[in-house]
């Protein structure tokens, strides 16, 4: 027997059921417990909305709606994220193993459909996907003409939400995913040629790069001039005023009139992993593409190394 949490009053799992008896059957939560994965996943509303595509009043009401269903809180909110109540933890991983299983199914019966192309999901920090992935795209296209890659910017969200391939920083703490690390993605602090010491410098956002942000104020000696939210805005502010700041190394070697500052103690290495469902193992499509995805971060990381 299970206990779960209605507000601070104790539910048995007993008399959860006794909500879902024959003359009161389990209600059709498919859409809410795909709204709640992906919360889950994100940790926010917001992001969760985005996501699906919907706004995020239509998340909340999906959520309400399966707490209507369930009778207790499906999250607790803490440190500004939402967190899944732990008791739903068994029945969130069981509805992504079963859509990741049925999306397999669909696929493999369009398999041998000639010429049918097939969309894959591929979400991951936006500049692998921009400087990476998608200039590599020709060589899937020709390899692996079925084919279409989707890509998603996706950077600190958990697990695959309702993506089929993550590129990720750290490994996933549950869910029956497959997880492959596969290269290092190494960050340096640059600069235009022009730039002297004491001159401005940028970085990201807190929400991204706050422990390296205070190590890079104390190495300038003064606050960042301004904060961004990628690499390729940080790049561009860069050449356009003359700013200093820490860029991925694949990126920054490839930019013309930049060079490597010397601060060996401001260097990073984050380890990539490449995730997906254990069950779409099997699908020619998934494994294709995260051979590919595979392949193209390992020859970054490699040339990188150089």
């Amino acid at each position: 027997m299970h206990t779960f949490y209605k507000g601070q009053q104790e539910i048995t799992s007993t008399a959860l059921m006794k909500q879902f008896d024959s003359s009161n059957p389990i209600p059709s939560i498919f859409e809410e417990l795909r709204t709640v994965l992906v919360v889950h996943r994100s940790g926010s509303m917001a992001e969760a909305a985005r996501e699906l595509g919907v706004t995020p009043s239509t998340v909340s009401r999906q959520v309400s709606r399966l707490r209507e269903a369930l009778g207790f809180y499906p999250f607790v909110k803490t440190d500004g994220s939402w967190r899944l109540n732990p008791s739903l933890l068994k029945l969130v991983d069981a509805f992504e193993t079963a859509e990741a299983m049925l999306a397999s199914e669909l696929r493999c019966l369009n398999q041998d459909e000639a010429g049918l192309k097939r969309e894959v999901k591929i979400a991951g920090p936006a500049s692998i996907i921009s400087h990476i992935l998608i200039p590599e795209c020709a060589d899937l296209a020709e390899k692996h003409p079925q084919v279409i890659p989707i890509f998603e910017r996706r950077l600190n969200a958990e697990g695959l939400g309702l993506h089929d391939i993550v590129v990720a920083f750290r490994p996933p703490e549950a869910g029956r995913l497959k997880v492959q690390r596969c290269a290092a993605y190494n960050y340096a602090l640059y600069a235009p040629e022009t730039w002297e010491t004491g001159d401005g410098w940028i970085t990201l956002i807190d929400k991204f790069a706050a422990a390296h942000n205070e190590d890079a104020q104390r190495f300038f000696g003064r606050a960042a001039s301004l904060k961004t939210d990628s690499f390729d805005q940080s790049l561009r502010a860069m050449r356009l005023l003359g700013l200093a700041g820490p860029l991925p190394i694949p990126i920054a070697r490839t930019v013309h009139g930049l060079k490597r500052l010397d601060a060996r103690e401001m260097e990073v290495s984050l380890d990539l992993f490449v995730i997906h469902h254990e069950s779409r193992s099997d699908d020619p499509d998934i494994r294709a593409t995260v051979d590919w995805v595979i392949q193209n971060l390992k020859k970054m990381s490699e040339s990188a190394s150089e």
